[in-house]
């Protein structure tokens, strides 16, 4: 149990970060500018960064379990 917990602990401090730096990389690839120069909340940077990042989490999770087995 202690296994799944330390690596579930692990894979969320990696997918809070990596989704931080994620949104910020694609916001400057597709910036959310109106026709006016005027930036908005994008909704769909923000979903693209959490599908990337919850992909990334689960990987991050698997082999964080597999890295704890072996000892």
């Amino acid at each position: 149990m202690k296994i799944y917990l330390s690596s579930f602990v692990i894979s969320l401090i990696i997918m809070l970060i990596s989704t931080v730096v994620t949104y910020n990389f694609v916001d400057y690839l597709d910036p959310p500018l109106t026709e006016d120069e005027h930036r908005y909340m994008p909704t769909e940077n923000i979903v693209k960064s959490l599908f990337l990042n919850f992909i990334l989490g689960a990987a991050v999770f698997i082999f964080a379990v597999r890295i704890q087995r072996e000892k």
